[in-house]
């Protein structure tokens, strides 16, 4: 039996020919961990995990990564000065009302003020219920992949698209990407440059976008 997906670049639906003859390679994304995963959440982890399963079943042989947002996306993506809510600090709060309640369990957070802790609190506890609703992924450690981890390979990439023009460093010291050095960029969302309104929510400064060269530019390092 063949197995069929639904190309979403090319709209049509296709038969699955791994990369790879041996084996097939697979990114999913995993949570940013300011707070408890809900079942909401854990909708596209399992559903992750079930092609994972299906591919397997299939015969093949599968290489599932996942990542965790352990620094990053903290705020509102959106704003390049900080602007929003600050994740990481509400959640900090909430740990600490949480330790006075008895609600955390004794050394599991020992400094509600160090970020570091409270992400690897909440990161332990989506592997917990990962595992009890038997996501593989959250039993291979060496497939989870910390952001903090990878900041150096980070920088790297960013300084390669720097140097190869598809990214710059805005007045404001934002590194954003540029949308306009990528002819085919849209294809896959079906969002061609001049469909985009970009601030159309409000959510967007005027001096934010004065800081890029095409309002569509999003930012890829601050």
């Amino acid at each position: 039996m063949q197995i069929r997906f639904y190309n979403s670049l090319s709209k049509t639906v296709e038969d699955f020919v791994p990369v790879h003859d041996d084996c097939v390679r697979m990114y999913s994304c995993g949570p940013t961990v300011y707070d408890f995963a809900h079942i909401g959440n854990f909708r596209s982890f399992l559903f992750a995990d079930i092609i994972r399963r299906t591919l397997e079943f299939f015969g093949h042989r599968v290489h599932h990564v996942m990542n965790i947002t352990d620094v990053g996306h903290m705020t509102d993506d959106s704003n390049a000065d900080g602007g929003g809510q600050d994740k990481m600090a509400a959640a900090a709060q909430r740990v600490k009302e949480d330790k006075k309640s008895g609600k955390v369990p004794d050394g599991a957070v020992d400094n509600p003020d160090d970020p570091y802790q409270i992400a690897d609190y909440y990161t332990r506890a989506f592997l917990d219920d990962a595992r009890l609703l038997g996501v593989r992924v959250a039993s291979e450690p060496e497939n989870i992949l910390k952001a903090t981890d990878n900041i150096d390979t980070m920088q790297e990439m960013i300084t390669e698209l720097i140097q190869r023009g598809h990214a710059y460093v805005g007045a404001d010291g934002v590194v954003y990407y540029s949308v306009e050095s990528f002819p085919d960029y849209g294809t896959l969302s079906g969002n061609t440059l001049d469909q985009l309104q970009t601030g159309a929510g409000g959510r967007i400064s005027d001096e934010n976008q004065a800081n890029k060269r095409h309002p569509a530019d999003f930012m890829l390092w601050k």
